[in-house]
């Protein structure tokens, strides 16, 4: 079944839509809907929909806004354009963001049909050049893309010369490739995948790279590939940057490849510092593969924890940059390099007040809480010891801290999720409300959030929310003589048909055959 999802500011016009084509008997699978882009834009990503079949005229965010928004983050999604009006401008403006068909409302169930079924066709034929094989051979025995792999790898290494980055650029600005940009995130793809199989995986990645129009650019690894995003703000390249990983999870591709674990840097505001994106996302697909095997998931190193007071940076110390992601046996390496580095009058002192705070981050940052992780005996005695013994209780509080950050990593977004679930059991039955408020409240981006939610609950924000709001619908049809009209503002939704539509989806059961029954059964 290919994934639809339906965005039109009139309810009688969804519900004609949704009612009056045949969507299973023609292959397809209605997967929701929304009243406005700005609200569709989240639940487009969270259900995965493959088409997005939307009006132009709608408030907040129109459909015109949505196609670009889809173009920028979701390329991969195909568009449908319907509009009321027979605007030549409104059409130019669509064909220009790659939307292949524009229909005029009134839309019969024929043409929908037959525009549904040319869509189908293209993205059927985009799946068909990804699997393509020899085309891979071809495009990695080409000596353009060959040296296209090789200079963009080259930006990964360690081994990497800054000096060297400028030229870089002007040579892959020769070869077609503008990496220009405003801010940069790394994404370190790795797979289980030996042969023609990973020839297909590395296919189907630069196919999807290619779609980004010039906003993400993949080149070959030793465990997988590794991708470089380019964005606006750090806003925009970690957006893109997790829109982009979402999109990979469901490569067919890469679904049949063993253990794909995709991490993603830190976003960084200068070119010569992609290699310390690189680091962090090496270095949290290290941790991961230490915590335990992994079937598919996304983790990011730049975790916001739930942490309700985090330091703010201007206390942070440079000590606490060379021990966030440092192994514990590393750190009495680590004190006696600062030690022997600075006035031996002043370099114990110093190392106590950056120790105490670099331990309270660390545990802050793994989503606990300092003052029930640090015992506060253990505190004293290393900020009041002198002499080697001192930098030796200073390193034993340091590895309490490291050892809680690695004993939790694995529940990095537990505190969030958690805040997330309690927001969402109070504010539920908003109409208005949207993965991007929970996302706010948690202070994550959207793509960030409903990758960590999806992750840690099993469940996309949709099917979690549209869970909590239709259990809550069946505690008041059995409990209450409410009209199904109301229980459905009650919840959350102003369409009525739309909350029967999914209540008897969900349950298979209309709402009115849900209560005689729940009453039956407690005769």
């Amino acid at each position: 079944m290919m994934k639809v999802f339906l965005v039109d500011d009139e309810i009688a016009i969804r519900e004609n839509l949704r009612n009056s084509f045949p969507w299973e008997e023609k292959g397809y699978q209605l997967v929701g809907e929304a009243p406005d882009g700005e609200m569709a834009l989240p639940m487009l990503r969270d259900l995965n929909a493959e088409i997005l079949l939307t009006d132009i005229r709608m408030p907040f965010m129109d459909g015109i806004r949505l196609c670009e928004e889809v173009q920028r983050t979701m390329p991969w999604v195909e568009r449908i354009i319907l509009s009321g009006y027979d605007d030549f401008s409104y059409a130019q403006k669509a064909i220009s963001l790659g939307v292949r068909e524009y229909l005029l409302k009134p839309v019969t169930s024929e043409e929908l049909g037959a525009a549904l079924d040319r869509v189908r066709r293209q993205i059927e034929d985009k799946r068909k050049e990804r699997e393509n094989l020899t085309a891979m051979r071809e495009r990695l025995s080409s000596g353009n893309q060959f040296l296209r792999d090789k200079l963009l790898a080259s930006l990964f290494t360690d081994e990497g010369d800054p000096e060297d980055d400028d030229a870089l650029i002007g040579q892959m600005r020769a070869l077609g490739i503008n990496l220009s940009a405003s801010c940069y995130a790394v994404i370190d793809i790795a797979f289980d995948a030996e042969g023609e199989e990973r020839l297909a995986c590395r296919n189907a990645l630069f196919t999807m790279a290619e779609m980004s129009g010039g906003g993400v650019f993949i080149c070959s690894a030793p465990k997988g590939a590794r991708a470089l995003v380019l964005g606006d703000r750090p806003d925009d390249a970690e957006e893109r940057a997790y829109s982009f990983a979402n999109s990979l999870i469901h490569l067919p591709e890469l679904m049949k490849a063993g253990h794909l674990l995709i991490s993603i840097g830190e976003t960084v505001n200068d070119f010569h510092s992609i290699r310390q994106s690189m680091r962090t996302a090496r270095h949290a697909r290290h941790l991961q593969n230490a915590e335990r095997p992994v079937d598919h998931i996304i983790i990011g190193i730049n975790e916001q924890k739930g942490s309700d007071n985090p330091l703010p940076e201007k206390e942070l110390s440079p000590l606490y940059e060379r021990l966030q992601y440092a192994q514990t046996g590393s750190v009495e390496m680590i004190l006696t390099e600062y030690s022997e580095s600075m006035d031996p009058a002043l370099a114990l002192g110093y190392l106590r007040v950056a120790a105490l705070l670099a331990a309270r981050r660390i545990i802050q940052e793994a989503g606990g809480n300092p003052k029930d992780t640090l015992d506060e005996q253990q505190i004293t005695e290393a900020l009041h010891t002198e002499g080697e013994e001192g930098l030796r209780r200073l390193a034993a509080l340091l590895r309490s801290a490291m050892e809680y950050r690695d004993q939790n990593r694995s529940g990095y977004g537990d505190s969030a999720i958690s805040h997330a679930r309690a927001y969402l059991a109070q504010h539920y039955s908003d109409p208005n409300l949207m993965l991007q408020d929970v996302a706010d409240e948690v202070h994550l981006s959207q793509s960030h959030f409903s990758t960590v939610f999806a992750q840690e609950t099993g469940l996309t924000f949709t099917q979690y929310l549209t869970a909590l709001r239709i259990g809550k619908a069946k505690e008041l049809l059995e409990a209450t003589e409410m009209r199904s009209s109301r229980i459905a503002q009650e919840i959350g939704y102003n369409d009525s048909h739309y909350f029967s539509y999914l209540f008897k989806k969900n349950t298979g059961m209309t709402p009115g055959e849900y209560r005689k029954e729940s009453r039956n059964e407690k005769k």
